[in-house]
């Protein structure tokens, strides 16, 4: 708790308060960056390998299934104002020992994004930097000059997320205009050349 003085001198207790300073934009350009990633392109591309057409019925079942789950922490959000929603929701309504697991997915979650994205940009850049990554029977496997590669985004994601939140909401904004506009070019692309 903060502690502000009065004018008779006797401080009292004043409860600390969240910070917002990503702002409404930087939160709509956070859940859009989360939603636009790699993983709905290969899961599309290997759902579709699997199921064929009938893929798109796991599509709007797991649309359904993931709308459901932000309107409750939506309303939960607004309902109860702190910080870490992912772990105390499920403190809240069913005690410690879920709210510790959850808080312990939500981190481990956290914590893999960036390297998947990183293998995710690796496998992208296997047809225009072929020296990064390499194909041995099937599979595409990193080489040495591609582990460099990786670490080096590695760090760079690291350093973006120690500078703070609000510096990582300016930089999430500039990577979410280029996850808009690239699939949005392709499907103009693909619109005026096969339609």
């Amino acid at each position: 708790m903060g502690v502000v003085s009065t004018t008779v001198g006797a401080p009292i207790a004043e409860p600390r308060r969240l910070r917002r300073d990503v702002g409404m934009v930087g939160l709509l350009f956070a859940s859009v960056g989360s939603i636009i990633g790699s993983g709905w392109l290969f899961g599309a591309l290997n759902a579709s390998l699997v199921a064929g057409p009938a893929s798109l019925i796991s599509w709007v079942l797991g649309g359904v299934a993931v709308m459901l789950l932000a309107l409750i922490h939506a309303e939960l959000g607004g309902m109860y104002p702190v910080a870490g929603g992912s772990a105390r929701f499920p403190h809240y309504a069913f005690g410690s020992l879920i709210g510790f697991a959850s808080g312990w997915f939500a981190f481990l979650g956290a914590v893999t994004t960036a390297p998947i994205e990183v293998e995710a940009a690796l496998q992208y850049a296997h047809k225009i930097l072929p020296n990064l990554t390499q194909t041995v029977n099937g599979q595409i496997i990193v080489t040495p000059t591609g582990y460099v590669v990786a670490a080096l985004l590695m760090l760079l994601f690291s350093f973006i997320n120690v500078m703070g939140v609000k510096w990582l909401s300016e930089t999430n904004k500039i990577a979410v205009w280029w996850k808009i506009a690239i699939p949005a070019i392709t499907i103009v692309a693909l619109l005026i050349s096969s339609f």
